[in-house]
């Protein structure tokens, strides 16, 4: 009776950890290749102060559709992980190994999605009048003035405003991680940096 009670036990403790795990689990979103989502920087990114396994958020600025189907809501969160550094000698390329694979939607629910990096580019600034010294109103594009750059379109690629970054994958055995690298070690985005990103396969 004892060795039936503790089976009955196992059972649902079994169950109730699977329950669990579907429930975090992230749930796999299927977007064609090279789509573009266009995002800005929850945070700032400081290179020096990142360690490895910390989150990097971009939130969806756009609607991302298929068809006519809104796939991604304006205002989901784009969350990357950092993977790890590369660290070489003076002179040669440091960089910073972030993944892009999850997707947390307003309602709480997290889609799983592998992301490439596209474009990045500092905050755009509206224009001002060189005249009154107040933004224009009314512009149906809104141009950057000599301080800023143009807002980012999913048609955007490359880096902005950036002179010391480069965008770049690292391929190994694992997949295709996502790549800012620089001459220098301190990688240095504001909070609202635009990015684009692309989705591919892992």
């Amino acid at each position: 009776m004892l060795t039936c009670f503790l089976f009955f036990l196992l059972t649902l403790w079994a169950a109730a950890q699977e329950s669990a795990a579907l429930k975090t689990a992230p749930n796999a979103i299927n977007l064609p290749p090279d789509t573009a989502i266009v995002a800005r920087l929850v945070a700032k990114f400081d290179s020096t102060r990142l360690q490895q396994g910390d989150r990097v958020e971009a939130r969806i600025t756009h609607d991302v559709k298929e068809g006519h189907q809104v796939v991604l809501p304006k205002g989901a969160l784009v969350v990357g992980q950092v993977s790890h550094f590369i660290a070489p000698p003076p002179g040669v390329l440091y960089g910073v190994a972030i993944n892009f694979d999850t997707v947390e939607l307003k309602s709480g629910a997290a889609v799983s999605l592998h992301l490439e990096l596209q474009a990045v580019a500092p905050p755009p600034v509206v224009s001002v009048n060189a005249i009154t010294d107040q933004p224009y109103n009314g512009a149906s594009h809104v141009r950057a003035d000599e301080h800023g750059v143009e807002t980012l379109t999913t048609a955007s690629k490359g880096v902005f405003n950036f002179p010391d970054v480069i965008l770049g994958l690292e391929v190994s055995n694992k997949g295709r991680t996502p790549l800012l690298s620089s001459q220098t070690q301190h990688i240095h985005l504001d909070k609202d940096s635009q990015v684009v990103f692309r989705v591919t396969h892992p």
